[in-house]
């Protein structure tokens, strides 16, 4: 029977993969703050942090497009997620540019602007990886019948 309720869809995905959700968005969250508080002060143009944000939106969809997959374990009837060859060397990529992206920018920004411009690149990437991994729990959660409708959000 499928289902309506977030609360009722939430049993059939892994503890671990929920929580690896809630913290990217909440770590999402505190770090959009911040670079709001960036450009409230004039440490860097809203269109420059924008397009950091947006950025980061597309290499965070490219990273976790193949990073984590996202399958259906029957022995306990819930979304699971792994990770193979492939999605480890693109995790080893995507922390790569994470740790060096204050070298690559710092030929064009300095300072604040460089740390919050850095910033929107990380938030614009943990946006791409939550809704590519939103996308799929979904995905999964259809094709096993559990998940009703467009209407429902995870």
């Amino acid at each position: 029977m499928p289902l309506s309720s977030k609360k009722e869809v939430t049993k059939f995905v892994h503890d671990k993969l929920l929580f690896r959700f809630r913290r990217l968005l909440f770590f999402l969250i505190l770090i959009i703050a911040i670079v709001i508080d960036e450009v409230s002060h004039n440490y860097i143009a809203g269109w420059v942090a924008a397009g950091g944000f947006i950025l980061g939106i597309a290499i965070g969809l490219l990273a976790a497009k193949k990073m984590h997959s996202i399958t259906w374990d029957a022995e306990t009837s819930k979304a699971v997620t792994r990770m193979d060859r492939l999605g480890i060397i693109i995790l080893v990529v995507y922390l790569i540019f994470s740790i060096s992206r204050r070298w690559i920018f710092s030929h064009w920004l300095q300072g604040y602007g460089l740390t919050a411009f850095s910033l929107s690149v990380g938030a614009g990437g943990m946006l791409g990886r939550l809704y590519t991994t939103r996308q799929k729990i979904r995905q999964v959660l259809k094709e096993e019948g559990v998940l009703r409708s467009k209407k429902f959000k995870v």
